[in-house]
């Protein structure tokens, strides 16, 4: 609720207090990438130090406190810094969280586990941006509507002392999980030989969608620059996305389950036409149909492609491969929202045709590691 429902509003936000569309696109890309750098260090010290929970209190404090006071920016520069700030949170607790959760799924299908996750998460992301926009309606002021995002803030904190105090104890009696069925065939590394090369492609092919998937801010500050919806209605496209991601999460997470990472394809491929259909056509049923693709791509971003990491990497060495993996998403999310941001000031077809291509060109190498895989179970 917190930190999607100020990323609903940022794009337009910034560019009242004067950023260009190359600006938005570079803050967001260094926010990202900000947050997935440090998840290299996060994930490899919490696997060495088995302080998961640590690291998922701190990046929590940060990436919570850091929104509300982006009302209090007096210039995109401050804004800027609290987007990283904010980020940096996130890339800390992100895989010391994903640790937890691939524990906390042993027994159940880590796709339906991880989606449920997903689902969870994507309820707060429908009701911030939702938040937001009637706080749009009745005060009509961005600032205004940023300092109302303290109190989803505190209630998270809140959650979360809570948990860990009633939790621990559960946690840590869990020990060491045992493989799950079928998941040692998957194994596509060990300790010994380390992150094998199924890994790395697989990663690579993750890159390639980081790269050409265009963040909201652009989506929405072009969405302001054309006048298709009202302020207010901004958000609510943010909130239809988050609806769709919820349910594509549960649904890619079942169908991982029983099929693995070829379940992914689709999803993807309908993710790639989201570009075209916003940047391309300025017709709002077009964008409305767009803003659902995007949501179909971020679900099984958010999801699956995360189960599907916890299955081909033992335990021991899953907080440095959610590290690594996150730090190479970042990269290529860094570069694409830059070169997408560089591209939009100079045409919107320039964005929809490399966001496609680059989304597609993963498709080859998730099928390659798919392969890997069988014939590991073979």
């Amino acid at each position: 609720m917190t930190y999607e429902g100020a990323r609903s509003i940022l794009g337009p936000f910034l560019s009242t207090l004067g950023a260009t569309g190359s600006a938005i696109g570079f803050i967001a890309g260094l926010g990202e990438l900000t947050g997935y750098v440090v998840r290299v260090f996060a994930g490899s010290v919490g696997d060495k130090t088995k302080g998961h929970w640590g690291f998922v209190f701190v990046g929590y404090l940060i990436n919570q406190i850091a929104v509300p006071i982006l009302a209090f920016a007096r210039n995109w520069p401050q804004v800027a810094f609290l987007i990283v700030l904010e980020r940096l949170g996130k890339g800390i607790r992100s895989p010391s969280r994903d640790v937890l959760l691939s524990h906390a799924t042993e027994g159940m299908g880590k796709g339906i586990g991880f989606g449920i996750h997903e689902a969870l998460d994507q309820l707060g992301a429908m009701i911030g941006p939702l938040l937001i926009s009637l706080a749009m309606i009745y005060w009509k002021s961005y600032r205004r509507a940023l300092v109302l995002l303290v109190i989803p803030a505190f209630i998270a904190l809140l959650f979360l002392f809570i948990t860990h105090k009633r939790y621990k104890k559960a946690i840590s009696s869990l020990g060491d999980p045992k493989e799950e069925p079928g998941q040692q065939a998957e194994s596509l590394s060990n300790k010994k030989e380390g992150l094998g090369k199924g890994f790395w492609v697989y990663v690579t092919a993750l890159g390639f969608i980081a790269m050409g998937y265009v963040d909201f801010p652009l989506i929405a500050y072009h969405l302001g620059k054309l006048n298709l919806f009202n302020e207010h209605e901004i958000p609510l496209l943010y909130t239809l996305a988050m609806g769709i991601d919820a349910v594509v999460a549960l649904v890619a997470g079942r169908l991982f389950d029983k099929s693995g990472i070829g379940s992914m394809i689709w999803p993807i491929i309908l993710g790639s036409l989201s570009s075209p259909l916003i940047f391309i056509f300025p017709i709002q049923t077009l964008t409305l149909i767009g803003m659902i693709f995007w949501g179909i791509g971020l679900g099984v971003q958010e999801s699956v492609v995360r189960a599907a990491l916890a299955t081909i990497v033992p335990f021991e060495m899953r907080g440095k491969a959610f590290g690594i993996y996150y730090f190479i998403f970042g990269l290529f999310w860094f570069l694409g929202s830059f070169i997408l941001g560089y591209l939009y000031d100079h045409s919107g077809l320039y964005v929809a045709v490399c966001s496609f291509f680059l989304q597609i060109i993963s498709i080859p190498l998730l099928e390659n590691c798919q392969k890997k895989i069988k014939e590991q179970r073979a």
